[in-house]
């Protein structure tokens, strides 16, 4: 029997998170407890709630694509969006299991980037984060981006966070410039250099919320992108 596009995208994406649950040092590296990467996320989302302002002070409905067990929808509940606004998709369900256990009432469901089950012109914010740089390919990068737009309302906003600089240490991912995704959407995206080095950022540990914002004023020690896209 034929696998559709769903069950081999979500079978790639669980060897590759059950390679990395077998690293201890990869592990350690990236528990959501490690300092520097609460730092790296509060971060991003202090920098996507300013500009996400406009979108998020009306009453439309927000998309979290690839949301993973729910961090960004909690720091969106935190910050007073209603649970009940809240949408988010992840191909894995032991993962969209955790995010609706984080923020209770949002409605979160097993889904892929490529191929939304959602109607055109529906959300106020779409939000892909380090999403696309898990993708396969290319094709699969303009189909992730392409699909967001189609769901996003007229005047709704994109955001999308994503690696700049390429990570030779995990050869998983891609960097997504900003000029495929512009191509993909149909216009310049706004484009904002954010995020410390994680590698710097998981060894600075208790020091992390002092030291952080110092060195992440450094532009040469950011390795990350925030692009945003207003809907015509």
């Amino acid at each position: 029997m034929n696998r559709s596009g769903d069950d081999l995208r979500r079978g790639g994406v669980e060897r590759i998170y059950a390679g990395y649950a077998r690293s201890p040092r990869r592990r350690r590296a990236w528990a959501a407890a490690n300092p520097g990467n609460r730092a790296i996320r509060e971060e991003v989302a202090a920098r996507a709630l300013t500009r996400a302002a406009g979108a998020l002070a009306g009453p439309g409905p927000v998309l979290d694509v690839g949301c993973g067990t729910g961090w960004w929808l909690a720091c969106l509940a935190h910050a007073g969006v209603a649970p009940e606004r809240l949408h988010g998709v992840d191909l894995l369900p032991i993962r969209v299991a955790a995010a609706r256990d984080a923020v209770v009432g949002a409605r979160v469901e097993v889904g892929d980037a490529c191929a939304l089950h959602f109607d055109d012109a529906t959300f106020a914010l779409v939000t892909l984060f380090t999403v696309c740089s898990s993708l396969g390919s290319r094709d699969a990068v303009t189909r992730a981006v392409r699909e967001a737009r189609r769901v996003l309302r007229p005047g709704g906003l994109l955001l999308i966070w994503e690696p700049r600089i390429a990570n030779p240490r995990n050869r998983a991912t891609r960097v997504v410039g900003s000029r495929q995704v512009s191509t993909a959407l149909g216009g310049p995206v706004r484009c904002e250099s954010v995020t410390l080095l994680p590698a710097l950022s998981r060894r600075l540990e208790r020091s992390a919320p002092r030291t952080y914002p110092l060195l992440v004023a450094v532009p040469l020690l950011r390795t990350h992108r925030l692009m945003s896209w207003e809907r015509p």
